[in-house]
C-alpha cells in the first residue's frame, strides 16, 4: 500500500504555505464561557522536539474472531506538519467508498488556527490536503466535515467572526467557496457536527444540516440547527432542537445523523450545570427536513458522563462524554437501529473511572438500552474514552477510543475499535494503533486540550479508525486500514423443495412457500434466483440474509401475472443460490447441487364445500344509536376464494335483499358490519322502524371462474327499534347522560 510519507523537502514546503497564514489572530476566539470548548491560545506555547516519519511497524497483524478476519495495517499519518493536529473527524463519499475526507483542528507556531483538510480518492492508499481550508477560507477550528449527495464537500466551523461559519468544495477538497456564517449564529456557538441526506428515496434528499450548542441569545443553552438544500451555497434561519431547559442543565455536545427512511436524528449530552457532567441522553427526531422535530427530549436514557469541569482527568487532560451517533441503513434485519456511543464512569453499565458504554435504540429513539462496549476486566481503573461509532455496509457496528488497559501505570493510550456483529450485543476488541503515546495537553493551547473528538469510517470492506497522537513529540492526524474478510465462502447444497415440485400460486391466499438451503458461511447475504426454462436467463432475483427464501401464494401470483401468466398457466424453470461475502459481488459461491428443477403455477382456487358457523337461528335487534358490531362467520371454501355474505327474505332462493362483500376485500371467512349501519340497510329496503323482517343468511364463494353456496342457509330475523323505545347511552367520563328517542337526544 503507497501511503505518505512527506520527505524533507515536502516538509519545507509544508511549512512555508502553512506560516504564510500566520496573520490569523487569535481575537475572535476568546471562551466568555467555561462551558466552551472552543480551542484556544494561552500565549504560552513552546515548540516541542520532533522525530518524523518513525516506522512502529512494517507488517499487517491478523485477527481470527472466529466470525471472521481482520487485518490490521501499519499506522500511518494522513498529512504530517510542522503543526499540530488534535480532534479528527473523517467522513467517507456516500456512493464511491475510495473517496473519504478527514480533517482537523490546527495550531501553528503559538498564534495561527484552522481545520485541514485530508482527501484520499483511492481508498486511502494515498492522501492529499493542506492545514487549512484552501484558497483563503481561514477559522477557528472545530471542524465537521461531509461530502453529499453529489460530491460536494462540506466543512462547517468557528468563522473568524466567532460565528458558525460553513464553505463547499466541488473539486473533491482543491478549491472552496468563501465562508458563509450561519445565519442566527452568535459568537458563543459551539461543538457543531455536520450530517446529509443521502438517501435516494427520502423526500429531502441532498438536504446537508449543522447542529451546534448556543450560549448566547434566544436559544441558550440549547442545541440549534439550520439546513441548506444547495450544497453549502445558503443556509436556513437557526431553529431550536432539543427541548427548554429543566433546571440549572445546559446542552451540549450534539451529533447528526440521517435514518434510512430520511428522518433527521439528532443526540446530545444534557449536563448537569455547574460540574458539566453528562446526566442524561438527548435525543430529537425530525420527519420534515429539519423544519419541526416530531420528539425533542433530554432524558432519553441515563448517563453518567466522564466530563467534570471541576477535576481533570488522566494526566490532566480534560474529556468528555458527549454522545456520538451511527444508524443501520443496510438492508439487513437491524435496519434502522441507532447507535450512540459515549464515555462514562462508575454508574452500570459503566464499571469504573471510564468506560465506553453503547446506547442502543430499534424503535427510532423512543426506547432504549445501553451496554458496556470495552472487554478488558471490569472495575480494572482503565481509562477508556473519547468514542465514536460507525456502522459499515455489512451491518456490523464499530466504535473507536483511547484505551490505557495495556499500560501498567494507567498513562498511556492507544486506540481500539470494538466491533459487533449483532447489533451491540457481543464486541471483539481490535488493538488499532500500533503505538502508545502518553496523552497530555498541547503546548500553547487551553489547559488540559488534546482535541474533543475521535473520528471512524468505513467502505469497500474496510475500517478506517482515524486519531491524533503525539509519539513523534507533537499532536499528529493518524490512521490505519483494518481489512474484514469473513471467514470463506463454504461449499452449500440446495435443500428444499425437491427438484420436480410444483408451487401453485392463488390470489389472495396466506399460503407460505419456503425455499431453504444450507449456510455457506456466518454473515453471508445470498441471491435466489429463478429463471425458464433454465436459470439463463432470469426471471426472478431475491436478496436474501438467511438461508432461507419464503413468499405467499398471493405475492407469487402477483409476480407471475406481471409476467403475463393467465390463471392457470404454469412457468416450467429452475431454481438457485449464491452466496457473497461482504456484499461483494466479487466474493461468490454457487450452491453445489444448483440449479434445481420447479414449476411455478398460477392455480385457479378451488371451490369446495364450507359451512356456516354463527350467528344461527336467532334475532337480532338494531338501532340507529347501537354502535355495536354484528359478526357473521363461516368456514374457508379453498385458498384465494373471496366471499360475499347475502341476506334473502322469505328464503334465500326466493328475493336476495341484503348483499356485503367479506372482510380485507372479500378474502376473509367474516364478515362484520355496526348495528347501526344495519338498522340504515334495512330501512333501505322497506323495513320501518319497528318492524322486522325474517329470512335466511348465507354466503356465496367466487374464484374468478365459478361460484359456490356454502352448504347451509342459517334462518334469521331483523327487527329495528321503533320510535317509543329509549336507548340510554352512558359517557364514563362524564357524570351525565344521554336518553335517545328515536332521533332525539336528551342530556341530563
Amino acid at each position: 500500500m503507497n501511503k505518505i510519507f512527506i520527505i524533507f523537502s515536502l516538509a519545507l514546503v509544508s511549512y512555508f504555505l502553512f506560516t504564510g497564514q500566520s496573520a490569523i489572530t487569535n481575537s475572535g476566539s476568546g471562551n466568555p464561557d467555561p462551558r466552551m470548548t472552543r480551542i484556544q491560545s494561552t500565549g504560552d506555547y513552546v515548540p516541542l522536539p520532533q522525530v518524523y516519519n518513525k516506522v512502529f511497524s512494517t507488517q499487517p497483524r491478523v485477527i481470527n474472531s472466529g466470525a471472521e478476519v481482520l487485518t490490521v495495517f501499519p499506522n500511518f499519518r494522513v498529512h504530517p506538519s510542522f503543526g499540530s493536529q488534535s480532534e479528527t473527524p473523517i467522513c467517507r463519499h456516500p456512493f464511491n467508498p475510495l473517496i473519504m475526507f478527514a480533517s482537523a483542528n490546527t495550531f501553528y507556531g503559538g498564534s495561527t488556527f484552522s481545520t485541514g483538510v485530508y482527501v484520499t480518492t483511492n481508498g486511502g492508499d494515498s492522501w492529499y490536503g493542506s492545514d487549512t481550508i484552501p484558497t483563503g477560507v481561514f477559522n477557528y477550528g472545530d471542524p465537521a466535515p461531509v461530502i453529499d449527495k453529489d460530491g460536494r464537500f462540506l466543512m462547517t466551523y468557528i468563522a473568524l467572526t466567532g460565528n458558525m461559519g460553513s464553505s463547499f468544495s466541488t473539486d473533491n477538497g482543491i478549491t472552496w467557496s468563501p465562508n458563509v456564517v450561519i445565519p442566527g449564529s452568535s459568537t458563543s456557538s459551539d461543538k457543531n457536527f455536520t450530517g446529509t441526506d443521502d438517501i435516494p428515496t427520502s423526500p429531502y434528499y441532498g438536504r446537508s444540516y449543522i447542529v451546534y450548542t448556543e450560549f448566547a441569545g434566544q436559544y441558550f443553552n440549547r442545541v440549534v440547527s439550520s439546513y441548506t438544500t444547495n450544497g453549502g451555497a445558503n443556509w436556513s434561519n437557526v431553529a431550536v432542537v432539543s427541548p427548554p431547559l429543566s433546571g440549572n442543565n445546559f446542552h451540549q455536545g450534539a451529533d447528526i445523523k440521517i435514518g434510512p427512511d430520511g428522518d433527521v436524528f439528532v443526540v446530545w449530552a444534557n449536563n448537569i450545570g455547574a460540574s458539566a457532567t453528562e446526566d442524561s441522553l438527548g435525543i430529537a427526531r425530525s420527519t420534515d427536513g429539519g423544519v419541526s422535530w416530531v420528539m425533542s427530549r433530554s432524558n432519553a436514557d441515563n448517563m453518567n458522563g466522564i466530563r467534570n469541569s471541576g477535576q481533570t482527568f488522566m494526566n490532566g487532560i480534560r474529556a468528555n462524554g458527549f454522545p456520538r451517533i451511527d444508524i443501520d441503513r443496510t438492508n439487513g434485519s437491524r435496519r434502522g437501529w441507532i447507535y450512540v456511543a459515549t464515555a462514562e464512569k462508575n454508574v452500570a453499565p459503566a464499571t469504573d473511572v471510564a468506560d465506553i458504554i453503547l446506547h442502543r435504540s430499534t424503535d427510532k429513539g423512543v426506547t432504549w438500552t445501553s451496554r458496556r462496549v470495552n472487554q478488558d476486566t471490569p472495575g480494572s481503573g482503565k481509562y477508556q474514552y473519547m468514542a465514536a461509532v460507525n456502522v459499515d455496509d455489512q451491518g456490523g457496528v464499530n466504535v473507536i477510543y483511547y484505551d490505557t488497559r495495556n499500560t501498567t501505570t494507567n498513562d498511556s493510550a492507544q486506540v481500539y475499535v470494538s466491533r459487533s456483529l449483532d447489533g451491540g450485543n457481543t464486541w471483539e476488541d481490535i488493538l488499532v494503533s500500533d503505538h502508545k503515546f502518553r496523552p497530555k495537553s498541547i503546548s500553547g493551547l487551553a489547559a488540559g486540550y488534546q482535541g474533543d473528538y475521535i473520528g471512524i469510517t468505513s467502505g469497500n470492506a474496510n475500517l478506517w479508525p482515524y486519531w491524533c497522537d503525539d509519539i513523534e513529540g507533537i499532536y499528529q492526524a493518524w490512521t490505519c486500514k483494518v481489512s474484514i474478510n469473513l471467514t470463506p465462502l463454504n461449499n452449500f447444497n440446495l435443500a428444499a423443495p425437491s427438484a420436480g415440485t410444483t408451487i401453485t400460486s392463488y390470489p389472495n391466499s396466506s399460503i407460505n412457500y419456503t425455499f431453504n438451503w444450507d449456510t455457506s458461511t456466518s454473515l453471508a447475504t445470498y441471491k435466489w434466483i429463478f429463471g425458464s426454462p433454465s436459470t439463463t436467463p432470469r426471471k426472478f432475483t431475491f436478496q436474501q440474509f438467511s438461508n432461507s427464501m419464503s413468499i405467499t401464494a398471493a405475492n407469487l401470483d402477483t409476480l407471475l401475472a406481471s409476467y403475463g401468466l393467465n390463471i392457470g398457466d404454469s412457468l416450467v424453470g429452475q431454481w438457485d443460490v449464491w452466496a457473497f461475502r461482504n456484499n461483494l459481488t466479487q466474493d461468490s459461491l454457487k450452491a453445489s447441487n444448483g440449479p434445481r428443477a420447479v414449476t411455478l403455477k398460477r392455480g385457479i382456487p378451488p371451490l369446495t364445500s364450507f359451512n356456516l358457523y354463527s350467528p344461527s337461528d336467532t334475532t337480532i335487534n338494531t338501532s340507529s344509536f347501537d354502535f355495536s358490531n354484528i359478526k357473521f362467520r363461516w368456514a374457508s371454501s379453498g385458498p384465494g376464494t373471496t366471499y360475499k355474505w347475502k341476506f334473502g327474505s322469505p328464503s334465500i332462493s326466493s328475493t336476495i335483499r341484503l348483499t356485503y362483500t367479506s372482510a380485507i376485500n372479500g378474502i376473509d371467512s367474516s364478515f362484520t358490519i355496526a348495528n347501526q349501519n344495519l338498522d340504515g340497510a334495512l330501512a333501505g329496503i322497506g323495513v320501518s322502524s319497528g318492524d322486522s323482517i325474517s329470512g335466511e343468511w348465507s354466503v356465496w364463494a367466487y374464484n374468478g371462474f365459478d361460484s359456490a353456496k356454502a352448504s347451509q342457509n342459517i334462518p334469521i330475523k331483523f327487527k329495528r327499534k321503533s320510535k317509543g323505545e329509549i336507548l340510554v347511552l352512558y359517557d364514563s367520563t362524564n357524570a351525565n347522560c344521554r336518553i335517545s328517542r328515536d332521533s332525539v337526544i336528551v342530556n341530563l
